[in-house]
């Protein structure tokens, strides 16, 4: 997380060059709403994430497209427990396999005692030879040795090959992994199972999904990953009614495998493709799962704690200037007038390299990235969520 927040510091460099700091002119200052720097909405609630309720577990038992599938023992929506039998290999047909690798092998070692006859001929024949004779005797020696090593190095894959056969066979019965339902079989072994996961290799044939542990999915959005860290509690909250609540925690957030689609969660499209921004799942692990259901969509929302007697902002490191003791901030005044703005600190999130703001400001402010160009009584102009036009952001809400 500490290198995420690294790269969001650079990020928001970039930005402040680009809207955050002076204009061209030097007469006009951007400034941000620290609603939207902070990740709380307009009337300073905390974030809000939509998510969903999933299995605790999902397995995908690959089949070998290179054995006969004997007899499938389960149909879509059994109910397996871990250890059942799923399906079976034709083993009549792996022996037949192996009887193959068997012959070949022995194929090769006649052709080296073959060999290793016709070498020694050759070496009483050129005993016997004139000296005009002898380089046609030792060339077909060395042709006999060379096809030798050549039938020893294929025994020596045959052998692998056999070793691994014979391996097999002794796994024709295929267990299940875990305890729960069976959510798809496909029966020619491809992928496009709505169950199955995207780094598929294309050789699954039955997905089992834990369905007594539920757990909740999230997205989060690359411009605010600093709001959310592995560990960080978070309060589960229905969207029917909002008063019914459950408490998890975070337990991964996969910045490996960014999300390609979906429409559960909000997100910004910029027009420019450069400044398109990604999305990666979250998971949460619940308390308790009483009155939640499989697929059930929910609103995710950090907890709060106590909060503590201040504003309970956590403003990122890089719009404070100054130490502990006089630390400010570039904020607009209620005339929209730039000014440096005292601001109380509280504790430091070395995670996400982010400072409680005790007092000073709050969320209905507007502050400016630092800039050596800015000065106080510069005009300010305002950037917000809703300083994009229709054509330059779609935004998507689940």
């Amino acid at each position: 997380m500490k290198r995420i927040a690294s790269a969001l510091c650079l990020c928001a460099l970039t930005l402040g060059l680009l809207v955050g700091c002076s204009g061209g002119s030097g007469e006009t200052a951007y400034v941000e709403s620290v609603s939207l720097i902070c990740g709380t909405g307009s009337v300073g609630l905390a974030d809000r994430y939509a998510g969903r309720v999933v299995a605790g577990q999902t397995e995908e038992v690959e089949r070998d497209t290179e054995k006969t599938i004997l007899e499938t023992y389960v149909e879509e929506g059994d109910t397996v427990e871990a250890g059942d039998l799923l399906f079976s290999y034709d083993m009549e047909a792996m022996q037949l396999s192996l009887d193959k690798l068997y012959l070949e092998k022995e194929s090769y070692e006649n052709t080296i005692t073959a060999a290793e006859s016709e070498i020694s001929e050759l070496e009483t024949q050129k005993a016997k030879a004139s000296s005009s004779d002898q380089l046609s005797y030792t060339l077909q020696i060395s042709s006999k040795e060379a096809d030798i090593r050549e039938a020893e190095y294929n025994i020596a894959l045959k052998e692998r090959e056999i070793a691994a056969m014979e391996a097999d066979m002794e796994n024709t019965d295929i267990t299940a992994p875990i305890s729960g339902r069976v959510m798809s079989i496909t029966e020619d072994g491809s992928s496009d199972s709505y169950y199955s996961d995207s780094t598929s290799t294309g050789t699954t044939y039955i997905t089992i999904m834990d369905v007594t542990t539920l757990r909740v999915e999230g997205n989060i959005n690359e411009m605010n990953a600093y709001a959310l860290t592995e560990g960080m509690a978070v309060t589960i909250r229905s969207r029917v009614d909002e008063s019914q609540t459950w408490s998890g925690t975070i337990t991964s957030i996969d910045w490996e495998n960014p999300v390609t689609n979906d429409n559960d969660s909000y997100y910004y499209i910029y027009s420019d493709d450069m400044t398109t921004s990604s999305k990666y799942p979250f998971y949460i692990e619940l308390a308790d799962t009483e009155g939640l259901l499989l697929g059930q969509h929910v609103y995710i929302e950090p907890s709060t704690g106590d909060g503590g007697s201040g504003s309970g902002l956590m403003l990122p490191s890089y719009y404070i200037t100054g130490g502990a003791d006089n630390a400010y901030v570039w904020a607009a005044n209620e005339k929209d007038k730039l000014e440096k703005r005292s601001v109380t600190l509280g504790s430091y999130d070395a995670d996400t390299d982010c400072y409680e703001i005790l007092s000073g400001l709050d969320a209905s402010d507007y502050i400016a990235f630092p800039d050596d160009s800015l000065s106080e009584g510069m005009a300010v102009e305002k950037y917000d969520e809703d300083s994009f036009s229709d054509d330059e952001v779609v935004v998507s809400v689940g």
